[in-house]
């Protein structure tokens, strides 16, 4: 009867302890991924609402400053002076005339979580007698393309 009593309270063997933490790993070879990725997205949602100001003041210099196409990229665009920068939660907004077309863009000046210094969210203006249309497109430091984790 003793012998009984010894043998059930003995625990989990080592076997038993091995495959239950392998399974753990696996799992966590899945999640640790997404996680990154949900995480990434999560700070890049941010990104929109911090350009906001400055794509609303964009809006309103063509209202007020243009009358074709090219005096709103002349016009309203950061270094014109019409249009504010602005610098917030180590993201930096400007409003830049890029070959003819202002693009909002909102860059992040030092690493923000998954975010890393120098990934971008482009707001691009097309300009027409109907209003501005907007686009909205990212880019990581080196300038490729990220759609992934673009918000929309």
């Amino acid at each position: 009867m003793n012998n009984t009593l010894t043998r059930s309270q003995r625990g989990f063997t080592l076997i038993e302890l091995m495959v239950v933490m392998a399974i753990v790993a696996i799992l966590a070879v899945f999640a640790v991924p997404a996680y990154q990725d949900y995480t990434k997205k999560a700070t890049m949602a941010e990104f929109p609402t911090i350009a906001a100001p400055v794509k609303l003041a964009v809006e309103m210099c063509a209202l007020e400053k243009a009358s074709s196409t090219s005096t709103f990229a002349t016009n309203c665009s950061t270094s014109a002076g019409h249009v504010p920068s602005a610098a917030i939660n180590n993201i930096s907004v400007t409003a830049t005339n890029v070959s003819g077309a202002i693009q909002v863009i909102a860059q992040a000046t030092s690493d923000k979580g998954p975010v890393k210094s120098g990934e971008e969210f482009i707001l691009s203006a097309t300009y027409s007698d109907q209003g501005i249309t907007w686009a909205a497109s990212c880019t990581d430091a080196g300038g490729n393309a990220q759609s992934a984790y673009c918000p929309d």
